[in-house]
C-alpha cells in the first residue's frame, strides 16, 4: 500500500487553497490516501504549526508523508526541504522553524531541486509553493516517482531554521516553564511543565496550586486553582490546571476560554513562549 499524505496548513477553510493541494496529488496518483491533519494554523504562526504537526505526527503509520506549510515566506530564497524521520515518514515542509519540536527524530534532510520537483506550468507562480512544490513532491515521492535520492541534495540537519525548544524546571520546590500553545479551540493554554514535574513538587490530584503568568518580569495572571485529570473537575465558569493528553499541563475554563475570560492579549502573540509560567503548592490550612 502506498504512504498516505497528511496536509497542514494556514490557509483555512474558507477558500479552494487546501483542495488544490489535494487536487494535485490524487490528480497525479489516485491510488495516493490524502488526509487533512489542520488548515486552521493562525496565520503566519510558524511556532503553532510546529507545535500540532508534533503533537499528531506520534498517532499517523510509520511512513507516513506530511506536508506542512506555514509559509510566510514563500516566494523569497527561504529553503524548501524534507526531512527523513526516524519511523520512516517524511515531513516536507518549508526551512523555517516548522521542524523545531521533531528535530531529535531527523535522521536526514534534502533540499527540495525545483528544477525537478514542481508541478509543471508554475514556474512563474510565486506564491503558492504548498501545491506547486510541496504537495507535488510528496505525491512524487508516495507514488514511487521518486525515491529518497530524487528529491535533492543532502545537507547537514543542524543548519535547519530552528526556535528554541519550551523549557521547564523545577527551582525551590516550584515548577517554572512557559507557553506554548494559547489558540485552540477551546482556548486553553498550553503549558511546557510535564504532568509528572506537577506531582514533583508536592501537588496531587485534587489540590490547590498557585498559577502565575509573567511577561517581561511583570505579573499578568496570578490565581489559585486546582490541580486535576481533566477541566470536569471543577464548576462551569471555573479555571483548573489539569494534565493534557500531550503529557503536559494545560490552563482551562470549565466549559470557557480561559484566553477569552483571563488574559486575552495571548490570542494575539505570536511567540507565545515570551510569557512564563510559574506554579507553586498551595500549603494546606490546618483547620482550629
Amino acid at each position: 500500500m502506498k504512504p498516505c499524505i497528511v496536509l497542514q496548513s494556514d490557509f483555512g477553510l474558507s477558500t479552494g487553497l487546501p483542495a488544490s493541494m489535494t487536487a494535485v496529488i490524487v490528480k497525479l496518483d489516485p491510488e495516493i490516501r490524502v488526509f487533512d491533519l489542520c488548515h486552521e494554523v493562525r496565520e503566519y504562526d510558524i511556532r503553532e504549526g510546529a507545535s500540532i504537526l508534533a503533537s499528531t505526527f506520534p498517532y499517523w503509520p510509520d511512513g507516513t508523508i506530511f506536508v506542512s506549510v506555514v509559509d510566510p515566506g514563500v516566494g523569497t530564497n527561504r529553503r524548501s526541504c524534507v526531512a527523513l524521520m526516524d519511523n520512516g515518514s517524511y515531513v516536507v515542509t518549508p526551512d523555517n522553524g516548522t521542524l523545531s519540536l521533531l528535530f531529535d527524530r531527523i535522521c536526514e534532510v534534502r533540499e527540495i531541486d525545483e528544477k525537478v520537483n514542481r508541478m509543471p506550468g508554475s514556474d512563474d507562480h510565486h506564491t503558492f509553493h504548498g501545491r506547486d512544490v510541496y504537495a507535488y513532491t510528496a505525491a512524487r515521492l508516495a507514488s514511487g516517482i521518486i525515491g529518497w535520492e530524487g528529491i535533492g541534495p543532502l545537507f547537514e540537519k543542524e543548519s535547519l531554521v530552528r526556535f528554541p525548544a519550551p523549557s521547564a524546571e523545577i527551582i525551590d520546590g516550584e515548577a517554572f516553564g512557559e507557553v506554548t500553545g494559547a489558540h485552540d479551540h477551546f482556548g486553553n493554554v498550553g503549558i511546557s511543565i510535564p504532568n509528572e514535574m506537577i506531582k514533583q513538587i508536592g501537588i496531587g490530584l485534587g489540590d490547590m496550586c498557585r498559577v502565575r503568568i509573567s511577561k517581561d518580569g511583570k505579573d499578568l495572571y496570578d490565581k489559585e486553582m486546582m490541580f486535576h485529570k481533566s477541566f470536569g473537575w471543577v464548576a462551569p465558569g471555573e479555571p483548573i490546571l489539569n494534565e493534557c493528553s500531550n503529557d503536559y499541563v494545560e490552563i482551562s475554563i470549565n466549559q470557557g476560554s480561559f484566553c477569552d475570560i483571563e488574559l486575552p492579549e495571548l490570542l494575539k502573540a505570536y511567540d507565545v513562549s515570551v510569557y512564563k509560567v510559574r506554579i507553586s503548592p498551595v500549603p494546606v490550612k490546618e483547620e482550629k
